[in-house]
């Protein structure tokens, strides 16, 4: 009998044992880089690229041509992610917790969506809806990647109010980025005449669309809290799964928001937050957290190992000069100062202050904002504009993951000292 006759690969098979193995690695990577000068979105980065040079069945992978699938796992990645940050923070209604974030809601994020618009229409030539959607896109500090900077889960005090405000600005900024987002859809699909639609826009995509958001994730977050720690008994409660509680707090919020027509994304990130501010069983909420936390992990991993792919399959048009100049401004150049001009007049040392600057990580909202405007409209530099993108997370990737352990380590070392 022959045994090797037995033994075949099909399609199916070996995309199981490659999804096993990504498992495996999103289980041990991030703690097996712990506290070392690389993350590991930086690993699946090259895990990708290994993939496309050790085989050619993945050479013709194309982003365009899988927006709605991108955007599904990149939309799950960022409401799960939003949900880990809102149960991070311990007094998420507290104005000490908002002190700075505000601020760099208020000012950084615009400058930072239209210094962005401006760089892609002046020097790639991109045609005005484009240009703002990628001022749009690319403005958020990404809740998935700034977590290495984020504060600590609930049971752990962090006195460091830098990791605090970067929490609470990529909880809020990612949903805050779609009023802007649908202001470029409009531009594309109405067209540059704005006093056709700006007036619908601002009463119903800027207003509405985030008040309702807060409230209903205040609302929701509240009452399944209710449900669960109010009408049921102590011992009902121990029997409750900590993770099929936190896929509801992710899902229920988003899909009741969505369907009433306001921003999800919002509604997750206050529906954690009411959660946390109501339960003060803190290993409660270390249960939560740890879930949301490892779904994460799964979900970046996928997702950077198939931007390391592309990146590896369209290396030519990636290594353009102008697309390089304009993210290499943008990571270095115009989130640090529009970080800095938000609060210069705080309370904060320099340090502080340089570290909620530059640390404006770019990455999976920014992938979801794209593929979302392109699935509502067509946007004529589509192509570059993705390009553009995917090297803006690539690098924000590197350059933001090789520094974060250092810059950890210091946040430790002032927090000590102040203590």
């Amino acid at each position: 009998m022959n045994f090797i006759s037995q033994f075949t690969i099909d399609t199916y098979n070996f995309h199981l044992l490659v999804l096993g193995i990504i498992t495996l690695l999103a289980a041990t990577v991030p703690n097996i880089l712990s506290n070392r000068n690389i993350t590991a979105p930086i690993i699946y980065l090259l895990i990708g690229v290994g993939i496309y040079l050790v085989g050619n069945r993945y050479s013709t992978i194309a982003a365009l041509n899988n927006v709605d699938v991108i955007k599904r796992i990149s939309e799950f990645v960022v409401i799960v992610a939003l949900t880990n940050a809102g149960l991070k923070i311990t007094n998420p209604f507290s104005w000490k917790s908002w002190e700075y974030s505000f601020w760099l809601l208020l000012i950084t994020m615009p400058v930072t969506i239209v210094a962005s618009a401006w760089l892609g229409w002046w020097i790639l030539g991109l045609a005005p809806a484009s240009a703002v959607l990628f001022g749009a896109l690319i403005s958020p500090t990404d809740p998935v990647l700034a977590s290495d900077l984020q504060t600590t889960r609930p049971s752990q005090d962090d006195h460091s109010k830098t990791r605090l405000a970067l929490t609470s600005e990529a909880g809020l900024n990612d949903g805050l980025a779609f009023p802007f987002t649908y202001f470029a859809i409009l531009m594309a699909s109405e067209g540059l005449d704005y006093t056709n639609w700006i007036v619908d826009w601002f009463l119903v995509d800027f207003l509405y669309k985030i008040v309702a958001g807060v409230i209903l994730g205040w609302v929701i977050g509240w009452l399944l809290y209710k449900f669960i720690f109010t009408l049921t008994s102590r011992n009902q409660q121990s029997k409750i799964s900590r993770g099929i509680l936190s896929l509801a707090l992710t899902l229920m919020p988003y899909a009741v928001t969505e369907i009433l027509g306001a921003y999800g994304f919002i509604a997750v990130f206050i529906a954690a937050c009411a959660f946390r501010n109501s339960e003060k069983n803190i290993m409660h909420m270390d249960s939560l957290h740890d879930f949301t936390e490892e779904i994460e992990r799964i979900f970046v991993a996928f997702l950077f190992v198939i931007i390391g792919i592309y990146a590896a399959a369209n290396i030519g048009k990636l290594l353009n000069g102008q697309i390089l100049f304009i993210a290499l401004l943008i990571i270095m150049i115009i989130r640090p100062v529009g970080g800095w001009l938000a609060l210069v007049r705080s309370d904060l040392n320099n340090f502080e202050k340089f570290v909620m600057s530059f640390y404006g990580i770019r990455g999976v909202g920014s992938i979801f904002y794209l593929t979302y405007a392109l699935s509502k409209t067509e946007f004529a530099d589509a192509q570059i504009l993705t390009q553009l993108t995917a090297v803006t997370i690539i690098l924000s990737v590197f350059i933001h993951g090789i520094s974060a352990a250092t810059i950890q380590e210091k946040l430790d070392k002032q927090d000590r000292v102040k203590k």
